[in-house]
C-alpha cells in the first residue's frame, strides 16, 4: 500500500496571520520580507477558513469507478482543508487501486475504505540560483513557483468509523434537538438567551492541538486540527479488485457513499434556507406567514405544590383552564386522567397574563405531565384586534398563525413536603 509522502520542505508555504511588514523609504528588502508579506494574508485567510467554515467540499469530486482498469476516478472539484487550505484540481485524478494493493496476483479480498484527498504542494519552474554569501551562479536547483495540488489516499478501516459530524458541537446539539441544558447552565427566560449560554460555554472550551494539556511539541497553535487536515469524499465498503485476464484487472465498488463527507454551502443558500423555514411551506406568493401575535409563555416556576406561569401578552381567562392539562406518571399504569387543579388564580396587570394553580399534596415524588394547548378544538387563546389568536408556545419558539398555534409542555416533578422538626423542650421558671 502506498503511504503519504511529506511536501518538501521548501515547498512549505508559510503562514503568520499576526506578523506584517513594516517598510520605510529607503529599505532593503530580502527573502525573509517577502516570506513575511506572503506569509501575512495566507495565514489570515487560513485562520479564517479553518475556524469559521471548517473543512469540508465547496464543489465537485465526484467519486466513480473505471469500468476498463482498476481505478476510482475523482472528478475536478474544491475543498478546504482542517488548515484552512484550498484544496483544488481542474482535472479529474486517477488512484489506481490494484497497485495500491501491492499489484497481488489474484482476485483481492474484499475490503473496505475511505477515499480521502489532501493538499499538497510542490516546486516548480526552475531558475539560477544564488547561494546566500556568494556572487556567483550556482548549479543546485531553485524554484521560482509552488504550484498547490489534491492528493488522493485510501483509508482502510475494519470497523466502520464514527460519524465526526455528530461529535462537534455536542452541547448545543443536545439543547437544540432535546432541549437539555449542560450541567452547571442556568436556566434562562427564554430559549434564546439559554442558547447563548450555551454556546458561549462550548467556544470557550475550543482550543488548537497545541494548546491541549498533553500538546506534542509539533502541533499546531493556530488551527483547530493537526495535518494532514484530510478531507473525506466518500466511503467505499466492499471494495475488491477482480482479475479478468492475463494481466487485466477490474474494480468492483458496490457503493460509493458520498453522504459521508462535509460539504459546505454559499452563504446567500443559508438565508434562502431561513427564509423557507420562516415561509413554513407555503409557495411563497401569498400573505408573509409571520407570527399572529398570540400569547407566549415566558416562565413556569414551581414552589412546593404551587405552579405559576407567566405569560408575555394578555390570555382571556375564560380559556385557560380548559386548555391546561395536568397528567400523572405511575411507573405500572403509565399516564393518568387528567388531575384538576386546586387554587385557581388570574392575574392580568393589562400587559401580560400569570396564573397559579395547586397540585395535590403527595405521599412520594410524583412527575406530572403539564400541556398548555395553542392547537385543538379549544386553545388557549390571547385577542388580537378583538380576534381570538391561540397561544404561540414559548418565548423564542418560531412564529404562529391566527389558525394555528403551538402547544407547551414540561414536565413537573412535585415533592412531598418536607416535615418540620419538632420543637425543643424548654426548661421553664427562673432564678429563685
Amino acid at each position: 500500500m502506498t503511504t503519504a509522502q511529506p511536501a518538501p520542505p521548501a515547498a512549505a508555504l508559510d503562514v503568520d496571520p499576526f506578523t506584517a511588514l513594516a517598510v520605510h523609504f529607503g529599505m532593503l528588502l530580502g527573502v525573509s520580507d517577502f516570506q513575511v508579506l506572503a506569509a501575512n494574508p495566507r495565514g489570515k485567510a487560513a485562520l479564517h477558513q479553518a475556524w469559521l467554515h471548517g473543512r469540508g467540499v465547496v464543489w465537485g469530486f465526484p467519486v466513480s469507478v473505471a469500468e476498463e482498469v482498476p481505478e476510482l476516478v475523482v472528478g475536478a472539484g474544491l475543498a478546504v482543508d482542517g488548515l484552512g487550505r484550498e484544496v483544488a484540481t481542474g482535472s479529474p485524478m486517477c488512484l489506481d487501486v490494484h497497485a495500491w494493493l501491492g499489484a497481488p496476483d489474484e482476485t483481492s479480498a474484499p475490503f473496505d475504505a475511505r477515499l480521502v484527498v489532501r493538499h499538497e504542494a510542490c516546486l516548480s519552474r526552475p531558475v539560477p540560483s544564488i547561494q546566500q554569501g556568494y556572487a556567483g551562479s550556482d548549479r543546485s536547483p531553485a524554484y521560482s513557483r509552488i504550484l498547490e495540488m489534491a492528493r488522493l489516499e485510501l483509508k482502510p478501516y475494519t470497523s466502520r468509523p464514527p460519524d465526526d459530524r455528530a461529535e462537534a458541537f455536542p452541547a448545543l446539539r443536545r439543547y437544540v434537538r432535546d432541549g437539555l441544558l449542560p450541567e452547571g447552565a442556568d436556566h434562562r427566560d427564554t430559549r434564546l438567551a439559554e442558547f447563548r449560554e450555551v454556546l458561549a460555554r462550548h467556544v470557550a472550551t475550543l482550543r488548537p492541538p497545541g494548546h491541549a494539556p498533553d500538546a506534542q511539541a509539533e502541533s499546531t497553535k493556530l488551527f483547530p486540527e493537526d495535518e494532514p487536515g484530510e478531507v473525506l469524499l466518500a466511503d467505499l465498503p466492499g471494495m475488491r479488485v477482480v482479475k479478468v485476464a492475463d494481466r487485466k484487472w477490474r474494480l468492483e465498488a458496490p457503493v460509493v457513499d458520498l453522504s459521508v463527507r462535509r460539504t459546505h454551502m454559499p452563504t446567500w443558500m443559508l438565508s434562502e434556507l431561513l427564509a423557507e423555514l420562516l415561509d413554513r411551506g407555503s409557495t411563497g406568493s401569498g400573505r408573509c406567514a409571520s407570527d399572529a401575535g398570540g400569547p407566549r409563555v415566558r416562565r413556569i416556576r414551581v414552589a412546593g405544590t404551587r405552579v405559576t406561569v407567566e405569560f408575555r401578552g394578555r390570555v382571556v381567562e375564560a380559556t385557560v383552564w380548559d386548555s391546561l392539562g395536568l397528567y400523572p406518571f405511575d411507573q405500572d399504569g403509565g399516564w393518568g386522567e387528567h388531575v384538576p387543579p386546586a387554587g385557581t388564580r388570574f392575574d392580568d396587570d393589562g400587559t401580560d397574563s400569570t396564573i397559579a394553580f395547586d397540585l395535590p399534596e403527595p405521599a412520594a415524588p410524583v412527575t406530572y405531565r403539564l400541556v398548555l394547548s395553542g392547537t385543538g378544538a379549544k386553545p388557549l387563546a390571547g385577542l388580537v384586534n378583538g380576534q381570538p389568536v391561540p397561544l404561540a408556545g414559548l418565548v423564542g419558539d418560531p412564529p404562529a398563525s391566527r389558525a394555528q398555534g403551538r402547544d407547551v409542555a414540561r414536565r413537573l416533578v412535585i415533592r412531598p413536603a418536607e416535615p418540620l422538626a419538632p420543637e425543643q423542650p424548654t426548661e421553664s421558671g427562673g432564678p429563685s
